[in-house]
């Protein structure tokens, strides 16, 4: 199983539009940051996490040709508003040749997603759900409502996944274990987060029996009201206690090799991500578009 982070970006994406900072007009291909998704590919399936505003160019540029399902964690603008793009994914060709290709049989492609985001999702896509006339301008969607908690796993192809809660200010996220069969190793995606109770590290830590890579929330060095500062995210991933700990959803207040610096300055304050780095060949990194991790 191998995850490509797609999008790393916060909601205005880098470069923001208009804007002329170090890090906006920066040479370094690590500064350019789409808004936040991520490719999940196993030997049978093929999954993406969100679909904001660049879904179409992500999927272009990161050779995604087929797709067994769409993970959504919450249904703001940056990880939704690309969905009407999934339609190309979404129409399973007739064996009849009298029926156009666009045309589908059965339930289409499935979507999971907590029940706020459903409810967003057939209100913003109202036309989806509507009878129309005959033709594939329209993604035809399976929805599925998921629930934290490693009894509500479910499972995609061979890609076993375990949702589990996170708080997004007041609103409830979801984010996702990715494991196979065996639950030995797992990778973590826990986007636009500023709390973690102690009911969803239980999920986390129950979901597999090592965390190799966490993908986590990590905005700048300010807080935020809705999102984990770089130390807010380290001291949730000193919990989590995973082999790679990658930053995403950064703002454009500083360069990939700032943050860097800015992590390492601060490790000493987190003595078990300091072990697993120092001792254990472990890392905590930001992340960046294109970075391909397996597990």
């Amino acid at each position: 199983m191998e995850m490509t982070l797609t999008g790393t970006g916060t909601s205005h994406g880098v470069p923001v539009i208009g804007c002329d900072c170090k890090v906006c007009t920066s040479g370094d291909e690590k500064n350019n940051r789409f808004r936040c998704s991520a490719y999940i590919k196993s030997n049978e399936a093929n999954i993406v996490v969100d679909t904001g505003p660049e879904f179409r160019l992500q999927c272009i540029k990161y050779k995604i040709q087929t797709l067994d399902a769409v993970l959504l964690t919450h249904s703001h603008a940056d990880h939704m508003n690309g969905l009407d793009d999934v339609r190309i994914f979404s129409h399973t060709k007739s064996s009849d040749s009298s029926t156009s290709s666009n045309e589908t049989k059965g339930e289409g492609l499935p979507l999971y997603a907590n029940k706020n985001t459903l409810s967003d999702l057939k209100n913003r896509f109202d036309y989806i759900f509507k009878d129309v006339q005959i033709g594939g301008g329209k993604p035809k969607l399976s929805l599925h409502e998921i629930s934290s908690g490693t009894k509500n796993q479910f499972a995609v192809k061979d890609i076993y996944i375990t949702p589990v809660n996170l708080k997004h200010g007041k609103l409830n996220d979801c984010g996702y274990i990715f494991t196979d069969s065996n639950a030995e190793k797992g990778i973590a995606y826990l986007t636009d987060c500023n709390f973690i109770s102690d009911d969803s590290f239980a999920v986390i830590k129950n979901s597999c029996t090592t965390i190799e890579h966490l993908v986590i929330d990590a905005l700048r060095i300010k807080p935020h009201s809705t999102h984990f500062s770089f130390l807010e995210a380290m001291d949730a991933a000193q919990k989590i206690k995973a082999r790679h700990t990658w930053f995403i959803h950064m703002t454009h207040e500083m360069l990939h090799t700032e943050i860097q610096d800015y992590i390492d300055e601060n490790l000493k304050h987190f003595p078990i991500l300091e072990k697993i780095v120092k001792e254990e060949g472990g890392s905590v990194c930001p992340a960046y578009d294109g970075l391909v991790l397996r597990a």
